[in-house]
């Protein structure tokens, strides 16, 4: 989603790893996989992994999408 539709006063839900596995029901260790494989959308702060859950959120669409696409 282009940045100029956005409210630029929109507050973001930031996920921890847990939370993003507790969310995606995944092991914690799955998320690291996929994160740094680039498989998820992930940002980083120091030392810490986070998530933006309306991105996570889009990442799923995008996925369910392209798993009917190809069935």
């Amino acid at each position: 989603m282009p940045n100029e539709t956005r409210n630029p006063n929109e507050t973001f839900i930031i996920l921890t790893v847990r939370e993003v596995a507790e969310y995606l029901r995944l092991s914690q260790a799955k998320v690291y996989r996929l994160a740094k494989q680039g498989n998820l959308p992930v940002f980083r702060i120091g030392k810490s992994w986070r998530f933006r859950k309306d991105l996570l959120d889009e990442w799923l669409v995008k996925q369910s999408t392209m798993k009917v696409a190809q069935d």
